[in-house]
């Protein structure tokens, strides 16, 4: 094998490892920018919906209005 295919070689080599270390960046990168959102919709879950009426006390019973 002459130089230049041992060259071609490790260039070819170089490029197949860079290639998969920016795959494995790729995916952190998803996964960091997933958790925010999952997160983000585990907080606000219970806060959906109809949420129950105060029955007793004085804090949002009454309602004083004057037309």
């Amino acid at each position: 094998m002459d130089g230049i295919s041992k060259q071609i070689i490790a260039i070819a080599s170089q490029l197949q490892s860079a290639r998969l270390a920016q795959n494995v960046q790729v995916y952190v990168l998803r996964q960091a920018m997933d958790m925010p959102q999952s997160s983000m919709q585990i907080l606000l879950q219970p806060a959906t919906g109809p949420q129950p009426l105060a029955t007793s006390g004085s804090l949002g019973t009454r309602l004083n209005v004057l037309a």
